[in-house]
């Protein structure tokens, strides 16, 4: 089949989908202004807007261009199918070969009317061409799964094993261009590290972990909270590697005794990402964990972070108060900087001075003032505070209290007057009242200066591509008929080329938020235990994480096991979620 023909082939995307009524003119107005800015292809620019979405566009073009729509979840490509289009063509379009019959190759593209590709495709192989579309987001999946990068890195570790015998020498003119997506280098070790790097910046991974084993150095990725292998290597390669990272994290590549930290800043597909880089010995060798931070990817918009509606409205109206101190809770890479980040995000404007103090500094935000901790030269967070004290602030973002001086110097920020955002590192909302009172502050200074503390964990979203109802265990009835919902109807990712196989793509939040009323304010005063502040609050109304959980599971984002693995056990009781007062948790 060829594009060429006919009228309707030869239409622009943006004019299909206006006559299609998927998007009108003004839309298309204000995507293709946006598409000049921003350099990325129509299609995606409509999706990352908000205005349509990939499978919306794909099916519309099918329809109108009468081309088959292919769900390739739903496919396997045979092996000899796969080599009838060079790789390289292959990745750069993002098109995929799906079936041959005879002299006729069926191939699905994200843009069909890309039809000097086509004619290209049909001068190179000969075959007579079917077209067909696929979301964008399921072609690169399945590039991913069945060309993927396990055979550059596999390549790139042979090549550094095959010269051994010639000892590569690790010299620093070798390092110094981190432009990771640029052609490829001479030098094995930094192709095979930049296909580590890239693939895990490609497959939103948060963490590279590189791990020495006795006889092996393995290489794994954390996306979406878990850890996944990706590649195996000989020991004989542990010191290239290592060695390469570190000179890139401008470390100490002798000093193999000791930890060190050092940040790499690297250049994929126009995108600056920074890298923070952290080394530990062990006992077969320095493991090296990378922390990928893609500022494009924060989260930097309250209606982004997780909310639902009523805990958006009371998260907005906490934010805006003139004094104060509000507290973010949860484990690390639970996301408590980025929410505080989104609300930093809403308040700001040009009235309030806003200073924030962080160790690190992980994303600039325009006219605020943000101020990177050194402790080695002695700029803690506690003499950072009342420097910043001194510069007349509305609004104060504190990184985290770790200390007893930090902790008194935001508590009595709040009581004179200022905004305090901070974070603890707690397993919930009612323990960070206690964590403050242990720290040393004085229990009525906690009760006067905290107005709100939020409790947050990050789990899996269901994978939209595989989503498909289940039949919820009989235990999970229990629980649904425990919190009222014992009809619910529950879903599960079946798993497919898009999220891995695993049932999961991307994440969210759930929340708890305490606000002080009267009966926690005397419970503080009289230092009880964190459990019966956190039994005050239920009683006055708080939705637990559980809970907020046990909602996204019912409303389709998540399941009830993401829950479960989060969140703590005691949580769900039938009168809790009715709010009686006589109850215990």
């Amino acid at each position: 089949m060829s594009l060429k023909s006919g009228n309707q082939q030869r239409k622009r995307l943006g004019d299909i989908l206006v006559e299609a009524g998927l998007i009108d003119g003004e839309q298309l107005q204000e995507a293709l202004s946006k598409q000049k800015t921003l350099g990325k292809r129509l299609g995606r620019v409509l999706v990352e807007t908000g205005m349509t979405n990939e499978d919306s566009i794909a099916t519309t073009l099918a329809a109108q261009m009468n081309i088959p729509y292919l769900n390739l979840n739903e496919m396997t490509v045979p092996p000899e199918v796969l080599t009838t289009i060079p790789d390289g063509i292959v990745r750069s379009h993002n098109l995929i070969p799906v079936r041959l019959e005879g002299n006729r190759l069926q191939i699905s593209m994200v843009d069909p009317l890309d039809v000097f590709i086509i004619d290209e495709i049909n001068h190179q192989t000969g075959y007579e061409l079917e077209i067909a579309i696929s979301p964008e987001s399921q072609i690169e999946a399945a590039i991913r799964h069945y060309y993927g990068t396990g055979d550059s890195l596999q390549t790139a570790v042979n090549n550094i094993t095959a010269e051994r015998s010639a000892e590569v020498t690790l010299d620093e003119s070798f390092f110094t261009t981190f432009d990771i997506g640029d052609e490829e280098q001479s030098v094995p070790i930094i192709n095979l590290v930049n296909t580590i790097i890239q693939q895990a910046i490609n497959d939103r991974a948060s963490d590279i972990h590189i791990e020495p084993d006795e006889e092996i150095i393995r290489v794994r990725y954390r996306i979406d909270g878990i850890l996944n292998e990706l590649m195996k290597a000989p020991k004989t390669i542990q010191s290239e590697l290592l060695s390469r990272l570190k000179i890139m994290a401008q470390m100490d590549i002798s000093e193999k005794r000791l930890p060190q930290d050092g940040r790499i800043k690297v250049k994929v597909q126009n995108k600056s990402i920074d890298l923070r880089v952290s080394s530990l010995p062990t006992v077969f060798g320095e493991k090296i964990v990378i922390r990928i931070l893609d500022k494009s990817r924060m989260q930097l918009s309250l209606d982004q972070v997780g909310f639902d509606e009523e805990l958006l409205t009371l998260f907005k109206s906490l934010s805006s108060s003139p004094n104060g101190i509000f507290l973010m809770t949860g484990p690390t890479g639970s996301g408590k900087t980025s929410t505080l980040y989104a609300a930093i995000n809403f308040i700001r404007n040009s009235q309030i001075n806003i200073t924030t103090v962080e160790d690190p500094v992980e994303y600039l935000i325009p006219s605020i003032n943000q101020v990177q901790v050194r402790p080695e030269i002695g700029l803690t967070f506690a003499r950072t505070l009342r420097s910043i004290l001194r510069q007349d602030p509305n609004v104060i973002l504190i990184g985290e209290i770790r200390d007893f001086e930090t902790a008194q110097i935001a508590i009595e920020s709040a009581l004179t007057g200022h905004l305090v955002f901070s974070t603890l590192h707690t397993n919930d909302a009612a323990s960070a009242v206690t964590r403050l009172i242990e720290m040393g502050v004085e229990p009525y200074l906690v009760a006067s200066a905290i107005i709100g503390v939020g409790g947050q964990r990050l789990v899996r979203k269901i994978c939209p591509s595989c989503r498909t109802p289940v039949t919820p265990e009989k235990e999970t009835v229990g629980m649904l008929q425990e919190v009222g919902h014992a009809d619910a109807q529950l879903f599960a990712g079946k798993g497919c080329l898009t999220c891995r196989r695993t049932g999961y793509a991307g994440r969210t939040a759930i929340h708890e938020i305490m606000t002080i009323n009267d009966e926690i304010h005397s419970l503080i005063l009289k230092s009880v235990s964190a459990r019966d502040i956190r039994q005050a609050s239920i009683r006055a109304g708080m939705r637990t994480m559980r809970m907020d959980g046990i909602t996204k599971a019912i409303r389709g984002i998540t399941t009830i096991d993401e829950v479960l693995r989060l969140t703590r056990g005691e949580e769900v009781r039938h009168a809790i979620a009715n709010n009686d007062p006589g109850s215990e948790e």
